[in-house]
């Protein structure tokens, strides 16, 4: 008795693990500061839909890191965004900066290091009202698993006499947004998937 094989095509999608955390509507703070002035005025700003960060989503892939944050109405303009990203073998910044002049975006090592990474993206939609950035494993390390959170900041940010509004994804009306070297909350572990 002969049996007939035959080969077995498989075609499958890359898996991942997932987190998403909903983040309070309306937690957002307008901060601002005169020239000259050393003192902040803190207030709360839940009219500003264009920081507003409602969602944040975390996608740990065999390849990259994808964060998501889905913002109420996401608009052009002076915007930045930062995350946090924690490993087994350390944490990384990621900080990006659109304006009309200016365009940046890297990645570093907690205590300030530059870490090279090709391949790392960043994603505006403002008619999805999303922001995605990615950053390859390879970059972090190869992690078993990351944990990450992220801020985002508008308005002028390139004037001495600053006026800006803040929101970070898993704190509610939390300063630390605005700050480059203030460390963001960090959510749950997410697995390689």
């Amino acid at each position: 008795m002969t049996l007939a094989s035959a080969p077995l095509a498989v075609t499958g999608q890359a898996h991942a693990a997932t987190w998403t955390q909903q983040d309070a509507r309306g937690d957002v703070l307008a901060i601002s500061q005169s020239a000259g002035s050393e003192k902040e005025t803190v207030e709360p700003a839940p009219e500003d839909t264009a920081t507003d960060i409602t969602r944040f989503t975390v996608n740990h892939t065999a390849r990259k890191v994808a964060l998501v944050l889905r913002v109420r109405d996401l608009r052009h303009g002076d915007t930045m965004v930062s995350a946090r990203l924690v490993t087994p073998r350390g944490a990384y910044d990621v900080l990006a900066f659109r304006s009309a002049d200016l365009r940046m975006f890297g990645v570093s090592a907690a205590n300030g290091t530059d870490v090279p990474c090709r391949g790392k993206k960043l994603r505006l939609d403002t008619v999805r009202d999303l922001i995605r950035i990615t950053v390859p494993r390879a970059c972090l390390g190869d992690p078993r698993w990351v944990r990450a959170g992220a801020g985002l900041v508008r308005g002028n940010l390139l004037s001495d006499d600053s006026s800006i509004t803040a929101d970070e994804a898993l704190r509610t009306g939390s300063e630390e947004a605005a700050s480059s070297d203030a460390r963001l909350k960090v959510g749950k572990k997410v697995r390689v998937g």
